[in-house]
């Protein structure tokens, strides 16, 4: 779902998260910045989804997602459009972060562990990504 409409020089964010709540805050939270498109989606199949009709610059992705998950979504993201950048966000200890990340996502850009104390690390994350 499209949160606000494009402009020339915004982001276009993709926001894959299981938990509604948060999907809807952090896309809040874009929203209220004026420069990003917020697109959710709750799972990666619907953000794969998403994907096909929408040009997305960066995805911010859960790790744990019903189906698909979160890296299985960004080796068939990356392969749609080589161009994605990709952030993860994720509440899963850091020691669980398979090292093949960097390796086989070339968009691949860090992450970004829940729940984060100051919301402004996710704009200077995005920020980081797209240039």
């Amino acid at each position: 779902m499209a949160l606000n409409n494009s402009t020339p020089a915004s982001i276009t964010v993709l926001i894959i998260d299981d938990e509604p709540l948060l999907r809807r805050s952090l896309a809040d939270y874009l929203q209220d910045e004026d420069r990003f498109v917020a697109l959710v989606a709750g799972d990666a199949e619907e953000g794969l989804a998403m994907l096909a009709l929408h040009r997305v610059n960066v995805c911010l992705v859960d790790l744990r997602l019903p189906g698909m998950n979160g890296i299985d979504f960004m080796l068939r993201a990356q392969e749609l459009d080589p161009r994605l950048r990709f952030l993860i966000h994720t509440g899963s200890p850091e020691a669980q972060l398979p090292k093949a990340i960097i390796q086989d996502i070339p968009g691949y850009r860090g992450v970004l562990f829940k729940p984060l104390a100051d919301m402004g690390e996710i704009i200077h994350a995005l920020d980081r990504a797209v240039e």
